[in-house]
């Protein structure tokens, strides 16, 4: 089945400064994206702090741009040791 029209997942992780790098690397590659359930924002007043949490996924469209999104952030991996929910998919 052709994944030519569908959405398909290749990243999913809660560490935003993973997400945004991926973003530069597919951005750079000229693979268009989609991003899904960026995280909740969270206002802690006494500090004008904005926390986000949740887990964010990259989706891409096409068997091409799936397996090229693959190979640009399989590396991101390991910089993301800390988080247990990281994958690449």
């Amino acid at each position: 089945m052709t994944k030519k029209n569908h959405n398909f997942t290749v990243l999913s992780s809660f560490n935003r400064a993973i997400i945004s790098v991926a973003l530069t690397l597919l951005k750079e590659a000229g693979i268009q994206y989609t991003i899904k359930g960026s995280g909740v924002k969270e206002s802690v007043n006494s500090r004008n702090v904005e926390l986000y949490s949740g887990v964010t996924e990259i989706q891409v469209t096409g068997d091409e741009n799936i397996m090229a999104a693959r190979k640009i952030l399989v590396d991101l991996e390991e910089l993301d040791f800390h988080d247990k929910t990281f994958k690449v998919l």
